[in-house]
């Protein structure tokens, strides 16, 4: 119960609340969280804005200390920026290219993982077959296993399929997403019976249920996944790295490390703005749709 010490003023007999040392003392420490929770995500923003700044910045000026951005005014650093690092990556090493790569195979990776997630996590959830829990399970255990792991195998069904050295070899295994089926079968067990079964009796195919009922009321759980395997399959480098072997199907970050390991002088303005294409996109993708990724990871959980 908090406690306040209560004082009447003479001149105008109002009533002042002052707080007591121990409220004194509650408000000090928020003050003292909040400091330290600015200097911690300054700490954590640092980087960026370094990678920001550098990227627009000629090769000599890229490793000043202290950084450039600190030494002078803002508008006279920002008078001194100019895209010649974008032009050196996309000219010189084919970023584009490898930015189109990318773009190309986690939307379309994304979609797939969408449909078949979606599709797995309703029969899972709302259907009721022999062995349901049994193959659930299994799913579940995949989630253990470390990706190096499953190389061999993963590669040599590839190959089998003739799917090796082209995206389709990278997009289709990404649909395969067992997190992907777990969050969705989650988020439908919370939804009422009561709107499937009278769908079906109305004669309705599951498919339809799934389509016209399902689907609309997901949107927050199918974001918070798209959001997922975006950051997912857009950072991957080790299944593109063994799959595509033509420069030409590379993708962002096979084009970073060959860029990093074509020399001994390093081209470092094209590193750094390779790197900032690659990390800039995520976040303003995240940005866009941070809502329904709170929104959907809240709703899977929830009993």
């Amino acid at each position: 119960m908090r406690m306040y010490a209560i004082v009447k003023t003479e001149e105008k007999g109002s009533l002042i609340v002052q707080k007591t040392p121990k409220e004194h003392r509650r408000g000090k420490g928020k003050t003292i969280k909040i400091i330290a929770i600015v200097m911690l995500a300054l700490g954590y923003l640092f980087p960026l804005i370094w990678l920001l700044d550098t990227s627009f910045r000629p090769k000599v000026e890229i490793f000043n200390v202290p950084p450039r951005i600190f030494q002078a005014a803002p508008w006279v650093t920002f008078k001194s920026y100019s895209f010649s690092n974008f032009t050196l990556a996309f000219e010189k090493y084919q970023v584009g290219l490898a930015l189109i790569n990318s773009v190309l195979v986690t939307v379309s990776a994304i979609l797939l993982t969408l449909i078949v997630c979606s599709l797995a996590g309703y029969a899972f959830a709302l259907l009721k077959f022999p062995g349901r829990n049994g193959i659930f399970f299994v799913i579940l255990c995949t989630m253990m296993l470390p990706t190096i792991t499953l190389l061999a195998p993963y590669f040599r069904v590839i190959r089998v399929l003739g799917l090796y050295n082209k995206h389709l070899g990278i997009i289709i295994p990404y649909a395969a997403s067992a997190f992907g089926v777990f969050l969705l079968r989650q988020y439908y067990i919370r939804l009422p019976n009561s709107l499937m079964e009278a769908a079906v009796m109305d004669g309705a195919s599951h498919l339809r249920v799934w389509w016209q009922i399902i689907l609309p009321v997901s949107k927050p759980v199918l974001a918070t996944l798209a959001i997922y395997q975006f950051t997912a399959i857009w950072n991957d480098f080790l299944v593109p790295l063994l799959i595509l072997r033509n420069k030409t199907l590379h993708t962002l970050p096979i084009k970073l490390q060959a860029i990093d390991s074509v020399n001994v002088a390093k081209d470092y303005d094209a590193i750094i703005a390779t790197s900032f294409i690659a990390i800039i996109i995520p976040i303003v993708v995240f940005l866009m749709f941070q809502r329904q990724f709170i929104e959907g990871i809240s709703g899977s959980v929830k009993e």
